[in-house]
């Protein structure tokens, strides 16, 4: 499947970027991501086993990430290898991506939220600028967003190689529920399993 061909006769909310078989490939994470995932790892006191599971020659280099720089693909994939081998549960890795949520979206997001607040703000308004939300972070790959019922959306995300990587996978879902949260009560979010191209994930999400 392919951002250009519809997974359902849905309605298409946020169309990709690129035209199909031209989506920039990922380069480069924003550090910004990478330091809130290590702080929540120490607010959650695993920084140690964090620190053991990677690479010896990467632990100095973690430890003295500061946020607002660009980093290579290749920095990110070691950190979240090393996430995936501590072995957290679901509901762990859950945790860290709300919380990473908070940190690195909290205010854009929110600004955006208020921005829409006149008409009656909805996590509609929040998804249809997943772009710009997703660009602040990663450089690279492309979404789709698509309206399954009215409170019902699937978000796909593609050419992202951080989710061949069960624990990176499993704490966008959470983030994607989060950043959907600011302007709902309640939200819930799951990973919709669909054969397809390898780094693409899709995320069901709802809302009331």
């Amino acid at each position: 499947m392919s951002l250009s061909t519809r997974p359902e006769p849905y309605e298409v909310v946020l169309s990709p970027q690129y035209a199909r078989g031209h989506t920039r490939p990922v380069t480069q994470v924003r550090s910004t991501l990478i330091a809130a995932s290590i702080h929540g790892l120490r607010e959650m006191g695993w920084e140690e086993r964090y620190l053991t599971a990677l690479p010896p020659e990467r632990r100095t280099d973690m430890r003295m990430l500061t946020a607002g720089a660009w980093l290579p693909l290749e920095v990110a994939m070691t950190h979240y290898r090393a996430c995936d081998a501590m072995l957290l549960t679901p509901e762990e890795i859950a945790r860290m991506g709300e919380t990473v949520s908070v940190r690195t979206q909290k205010s854009f997001v929110g600004m955006l939220g208020r921005v829409a607040a006149g008409a009656g703000a909805t996590p509609w308004n929040i998804l249809v600028q997943v772009h710009r939300i997703y660009a602040r972070m990663i450089d690279g790959g492309d979404h789709c967003v698509y309206r399954v019922g009215p409170k019902e959306a699937l978000v796909v995300n593609v050419e992202c190689p951080l989710v061949e990587i069960p624990y990176f996978r499993g704490a966008l879902v959470t983030y994607y529920r989060a950043v959907a949260a600011t302007v709902a009560s309640t939200v819930y979010a799951r990973e919709v399993p669909r054969s397809g191209p390898a780094r693409t994930v899709h995320v069901r999400l709802s809302w009331v």
